[in-house]
């Protein structure tokens, strides 16, 4: 009866009782020998659990049936309490990111805090290189921490690299940051059309979405394993193929249209891949005006073509 959770001594106990029913503490104490735990306190401890009771004469056991099935029963509760743990312990592997080997791949829950403990400890960890596709919905609102991990990471002398949709440069806050990130030393640059977020920590651990259409779903942390060199590939082409972000005009006037910090403004969002409609939105003016930025531009560089003109501009900004 060990299995369910009886001693050996309480199963000495429990069968000499069965034998003998109604015997007295004194001689059931006469009959069961090697006892380390007084008597007593046993014998009052099986009758809180079910399995003995005080007769006329003396103790009485419990039928085997009815105490094989409370002895179930304990365990089943026992087994169901420890169960109930799994969900902190999940937690807990979630928000030290550090228990895991550098060849794990580990799913974090579809929670703000431990994705945020996640990534801040990815930027901790970095010692070279930091690559990051961002695009929108962004979920995780900590911008104080974020920027603090940033900044310790600059200071130890790592190469921050980030590629944003060009829709992302005309957001509220988003054209005062990246100027800041370019005075900081970080490189910044623009294309349409990010497949997913990312983050790439020395070409050894990252960061993404478990789910591509579900960014504020769970989040699958990766360690050193095929799949990481291969988006580690996938940033470096995304990188070749987009264009530096460069600082917005704002809200340029119609006499303003033609200066170099508008014309600037719409390569960077031409050059990473948006069409007429979607660069004028981007941009925040009409259709007309975009049409005498395109014209301005031709002239500027010089173009006889719009192809002419966009091969041009992408090798200035290359420079």
């Amino acid at each position: 009866m060990q299995p369910l959770g009886l001693s050996g001594q309480e199963e000495a106990v429990y069968r000499e009782l069965l034998r003998h029913p109604g015997l007295s503490t004194l001689a059931l104490g006469q009959l069961v020998y090697g006892i380390d735990t007084p008597l007593e306190d046993m014998l009052s401890s099986l009758q809180q659990r079910g399995l003995l009771r005080r007769g006329d004469v003396g103790w009485i056991a419990a039928a085997p049936e009815v105490a094989i099935e409370l002895l179930l029963m304990e365990r089943q509760a026992e087994l169901h309490e420890a169960r109930s743990i799994l969900p902190e312990l999940q937690e807990e592997l979630a928000r030290d990111s550090s228990t895991a080997s550098a060849n794990d791949v580990q799913i974090l829950p579809a929670d703000a805090d431990s994705q945020l403990h996640a990534y801040l400890k990815l930027y901790e960890q970095a010692r070279s290189s930091i690559v990051s596709l961002l695009r929108p919905p962004f979920l995780v609102a900590a911008p104080e921490a974020m920027e603090a991990a940033r900044k310790a990471a600059r200071k130890r002398g790592v190469r921050i690299r980030t590629i944003l949709p060009p829709e992302v440069m005309k957001w509220d806050g988003w054209p005062a940051a990246a100027a800041q990130a370019l005075a900081a030393g970080d490189e910044l640059r623009v294309l349409d059309a990010l497949p997913f977020k990312l983050l790439l920590v020395d070409d050894c651990s990252a960061m993404l979405p478990l789910h591509a259409d579900d960014p504020g779903g769970p989040a699958l942390r990766l360690g050193n394993t095929a799949v990481l060199t291969a988006l580690s590939a996938l940033f470096e082409q995304l990188w070749s193929e987009a264009v530096p972000a460069l600082e917005t005009a704002g809200d340029a006037s119609e006499a303003a249209a033609d200066s170099d910090a508008a014309l600037q403004e719409l390569v960077t969002v031409l050059a990473a891949g948006a069409n007429d409609k979607t660069a004028a939105h981007v941009l925040g003016i009409s259709g007309r005006t975009f049409q005498r930025r395109m014209t301005a531009l031709n002239t500027r560089l010089r173009a006889k073509s719009r192809f002419q003109a966009g091969w041009l501009a992408a090798r200035n900004l290359q420079r």
